[in-house]
């Protein structure tokens, strides 16, 4: 079982499909910007070492995000 459920993260106001949506949105996002530390560090540009991987997938990454309230839903 996946935690936090879907039931948790759902309400009047939030779907599944919203809910979907902004977990791609935000797994594309960390994973864009993990490219990005990873981009510069090779070219050197960076001189603190090298970036951070912590093993978990980039949607977990982001579904915990949005349930901890680092990452908003937006409506239009």
């Amino acid at each position: 079982m996946l935690y936090p459920s879907v039931q948790d993260m759902t309400n009047d106001s939030v779907n599944r499909y919203m809910l979907v949506i902004a977990a791609a949105k935000g797994a594309r996002y960390l994973t864009y910007k993990q490219n990005k530390e990873r981009d510069l560090y090779e070219v050197g540009k960076e001189s603190e070492g090298q970036p951070e991987e912590t093993g978990e997938k980039a949607v977990s990454l982001a579904v915990d995000r949005l349930y901890d309230g680092r990452f908003k839903i937006v409506k239009d």
